[in-house]
């Protein structure tokens, strides 16, 4: 047992040292070294042809932040995106397949499957004056876009949770 919560708080401590990652500390020109030494390792790594790669940094399922580092060839900062916003949402559009999805707004929160519409929801938590959730809904069978929502996220009184 002692075991266990020893195990439970140092995990804590681990996503708590990531959530308060400083990426305004991130410039073009650093190296990739210093960012990995600033913010950790990526969560995920997308590598393009020209031998570039966009390190993806989620925040977590109940963060609001992804940040994507755009690594060039030379192994230094191109650019640093945080791209849970309305200028990479309405980026998404009918046709799009769930790669380009997930290479533009980084690992979702939640995705969910409705059977009965052969449908895949992809949802992203997000700050614009209050929370608010943004989902994509794709054609699970073709794993295109059909189209995408914006919701304001909605907390129940008296601790009957959120929708």
């Amino acid at each position: 047992m002692i075991a266990a919560l020893g195990r439970a708080g140092a995990l804590l401590a681990l996503i708590l040292a990531a959530g308060c990652a400083n990426f305004s500390a991130i410039s073009p020109g650093d190296s990739a070294p210093t960012v990995e030494a600033r913010v950790g390792a990526p969560g995920s790594v997308w590598k393009n042809a020209d031998g570039s790669e966009v390190w993806e940094y989620p925040s977590g399922p109940s963060g609001v932040q992804t940040f994507m580092i755009d690594i060039g060839p030379d192994r230094t900062v191109r650019a640093v995106r945080q791209v849970l916003r309305e200028e990479y949402f309405s980026k998404v559009v009918p046709g799009m397949s769930r790669d380009e999805v997930r290479r533009l707004l980084g690992r979702p929160k939640e995705v969910r499957y409705f059977p009965a519409r052969d449908e895949e929801v992809w949802t992203w938590r997000y700050l614009e004056v209050n929370y608010r959730l943004f989902n994509v809904l794709f054609d699970h069978t073709s794993g295109t876009v059909r189209s995408t929502l914006r919701l304001d996220e909605v907390f129940l009184p008296a601790g009957r949770g959120r929708r």
